[in-house]
């Protein structure tokens, strides 16, 4: 069974917006959206841009790269249908952010 790890504190990301964590060696993007958190990775499957930098509307994040969207709550790519991004999963204990570490 994997195990939850702390990755940030709930006060570390503000509400609308998102930041670049590591579980491990994966770049992991999270995200804020109305106290809300989601985490997907980081890479954006298109030209790798880094997801945790792009802006974020609601729960849609677009890429600071080429601006493909995706929503961070499923992964899914709104730009191109063809594209998804890996989603963890969140939990929140406290004032802090875990997220759980993939199975190997």
């Amino acid at each position: 069974m994997s195990e939850f790890v702390k990755v940030a504190r709930v006060g570390d990301i503000a509400p609308g917006s998102g930041t670049t964590r590591y579980l491990g060696t994966t770049p992991v993007a999270l995200f804020n959206v109305d106290g809300r958190f989601y985490a997907i990775h980081n890479d954006c499957p298109h030209e790798d841009g880094a997801l945790g930098e792009g802006s974020l509307c609601g729960s849609v994040v677009t890429c600071p790269v080429h601006a493909y969207e995706f929503d961070v709550s499923s992964g899914e790519c709104l730009t191109d249908s063809a594209y998804c991004v890996e989603r963890f999963e969140v939990r929140v204990d406290g004032d802090d952010i875990l997220l759980r570490r993939p199975e190997p």
